[in-house]
């Protein structure tokens, strides 16, 4: 499933929708069912009916590959009991009350949850409109996608407190409460793969991409499963940490950034030549690369493709999961940072020896000037930025240097120059 095809579901689940039925089943904290429902879904109440559609869309959400997940169903798979029970209860567009009673028995016994939660199923009819090349949609139906969504939700108890009270219209006490959360764990059957049905595979949602929850994979769906970016991602951080630890600690977390840089860098290369990184799987070859790019030690590299290896014997993930992206941006933020400070002392130390106070932004940019490093900037009272290959150089008029900031948004580093209301700057690129 991709990003346009999750979307696509997703848009759908507003007020004028084409939700067929709604099953529920709330379990209290001692495995008990203490409310369990069936009904048409346009039945509900207005406001009842936007709380189960925003379950459902949180259902479909997240980074696919790490919280969304695809998980495949063998042939093997496919002739066993887990299936069939789904795909029945797929067939029966809900109306079986018999599978919705035996779907509910088996979560309740599987899933691993202390506390009280409700189960929601959702049956649907998609007509998949059919587009064309410049993806505007034509008046005509390519096919019907019918799948159903389950969800898991936890309830815990709002805490006791004052608030309003609407029908005395009045500030009171208000007692605890019981309130149905965010999905934990969620599943849609069949997927939804370039815009069309997949009954070979089912896309599964969980909340936390470290834990996956697979007792209901095992119990509930009987699939193969494979690890989030996340897990595999732990996985990649323990071989290493296991091969080269023990004799360099403070070796571990550089050399894991670095393994990462250097994925990338591979995957980026296949992308140039036309490879579709989005399935390019880390077989040892890939593997192996990156690690030695890093780890020079040869029984390092052995060690740490070994374990991994071992970990993926069902199958090898995605390439793409292993680079933790987040981090090698963060990572070049501070990179870049400390070459700006030594930037900094550099041009403080060559003003010092010219004798020259440092702090005197017009006497820089006369020293840059003779040096003949930039170009013209302008007048001494209008600021401006000099952008090199490998560095950015500012200058301001005097006194406005303590204004200057270096902040970091989502990652990304930026530099802060307050303006006032007259001011105008002057960029100048190299």
């Amino acid at each position: 499933m991709t990003n346009s095809d999750r979307n696509e579901l997703r848009r759908r689940f507003v007020k004028d929708n084409t939700i067929s039925r709604l099953a529920l089943c709330y379990v209290n904290s001692a495995r008990e069912k203490v409310v369990v429902q069936n009904e048409l879904f346009l039945n509900l109440p207005e406001e009842d009916m936007y709380k189960y559609l925003d379950i459902a869309k949180k259902s479909l959400s997240g980074a696919i590959g790490d919280n969304l997940m695809e998980f495949s169903y063998t042939s093997a798979q496919e002739d066993g009991e887990n299936y069939r029970f789904i795909k029945g209860l797929l067939d029966s567009k809900l109306k079986n009350e018999s599978l919705l009673d035996l779907l509910f028995d088996r979560i309740i016994d599987s899933y691993v949850y202390d506390g009280n939660f409700l189960i929601t199923v959702i049956a649907d009819s998609y007509d998949v409109m059919t587009k064309t090349n410049d993806k505007q949609k034509l008046d005509e139906s390519e096919e019907v996608f019918s799948y159903i969504i389950v969800s898991i939700c936890p309830v815990n108890q709002t805490k006791a407190g004052l608030g309003y009270l609407p029908l005395e219209n009045r500030m009171g006490a208000r007692e605890k409460d019981w309130v149905a959360g965010a999905p934990d764990v969620a599943f849609m059957f069949p997927a939804f793969t370039d815009r069309a049905s997949d009954i070979h595979h089912i896309c599964y949602y969980t909340k936390d991409s470290a834990d996956i929850h697979d007792e209901i994979i095992d119990s509930v769906l009987g699939c193969s499963s494979k690890k989030t970016a996340t897990q595999c991602r732990e996985v990649l951080k323990s071989a290493v940490e296991k091969a080269v630890g023990g004799e360099k600690p403070e070796k571990t977390g550089e050399m894991l950034i670095q393994i990462h840089d250097s994925l990338n860098s591979i995957l980026e290369e296949c992308e140039s030549e036309g490879e579709n990184i989005s399935e390019k799987t880390l077989d040892k070859t890939v593997l192996t690369a990156a690690v030695k790019d890093v780890v020079k030690e040869e029984a390092y590299v052995q060690k740490i493709v070994e374990t991994c290896e071992t970990e993926f014997d069902r199958e090898p993930p995605v390439a793409e999961a292993f680079v933790d992206k987040k981090t090698l941006r963060k990572t070049e933020g501070e990179r870049r940072e400390k070459e700006l400070v030594k930037e900094i002392a550099s041009l403080k130390q060559k003003l010092e020896n010219s004798g020259i106070p440092a702090d005197t932004a017009r006497d820089a940019y006369v020293m840059e000037q003779a040096s003949g490093e930039t170009e013209d900037t302008g007048s001494d009272d209008t600021a401006a930025v000099e952008v090199q290959k490998e560095s950015v150089s500012i200058i301001l008029p005097s006194g406005r240097t303590d204004t200057v900031k270096i902040e970091n948004r989502d990652g990304v580093r930026f530099v802060m120059i307050p303006l006032e209301p007259e001011e105008e700057p002057d960029i100048k690129g190299v």
